[in-house]
């Protein structure tokens, strides 16, 4: 057991010898790679550069958007007046049908509800199609906008070398003060209807 022991205290001496020649070994190359890396930090080469973009703005005047809106709202238009013609030639069956009174029989009535019924219901499919539809587009064309932003500002940065660029909008305003000397929405307006105006050629 005596001798158990000697051994164990032996290894563990080794043991701390090794790393104690590897700690001061390496330890100042670690020291190089951390000094590397503060060096090469972009935010200890350059002072703290804030701007933000009116999103209201955007959509305003930016001319994808405007575009993608007036399409958007025509597809919904289109599709409102269709399930509307829709529901008004059944509600017009429905209604000529009544009129008919007395010289309605049982099994008539009883086939022109089901047939209703089905009408009515596929309609209702019809119109949470349409809706999802619509809603699918919405977030598609809201995906492709911040993307849009996003490419335009990673190019644009490359010059103006902002740390941070952030999104304003009355509807979700996350900035509390903001000094309109760093609003950067007409520049980056302009260069995003410059760049889609080269997309449509």
């Amino acid at each position: 057991m005596k001798n158990f022991l000697v051994g164990v205290v032996a290894v563990l001496v080794i043991a701390v010898a090794v790393l104690f020649f590897l700690h001061f070994k390496y330890h100042k190359q670690l020291d190089t790679i951390s000094e590397k890396v503060v060096r090469q930090d972009t935010m200890a080469k350059r002072p703290l550069r804030i701007a933000y973009v009116d999103l209201d703005s955007i959509q305003e005047k930016y001319e994808y958007y405007r575009e993608k809106m007036t399409e958007f709202e025509r597809k919904k238009e289109t599709a409102d007046r269709d399930l509307n013609s829709s529901f008004q030639k059944i509600e017009n069956e429905r209604v000529a049908f009544v009129q008919r009174g007395n010289a309605i029989t049982q099994v008539e009535a009883e086939a022109f509800q089901r047939d209703y019924t089905r009408k009515m219901q596929n309609l209702e499919n019809q119109k949470r199609t349409v809706e999802s539809q619509i809603q699918t587009d919405g977030i598609r064309t809201m995906d492709e906008l911040r993307k849009r932003i996003n490419d335009f500002l990673e190019v644009y940065n490359k010059e103006k070398n902002y740390s941070y660029i952030f999104s304003y909008s009355t509807g979700l305003n996350v900035l509390f003060y903001k000094d309109t000397a760093n609003n950067i929405t007409n520049e980056v307006v302009r260069g995003l209807n410059d760049a889609y105006k080269k997309t449509k050629k």
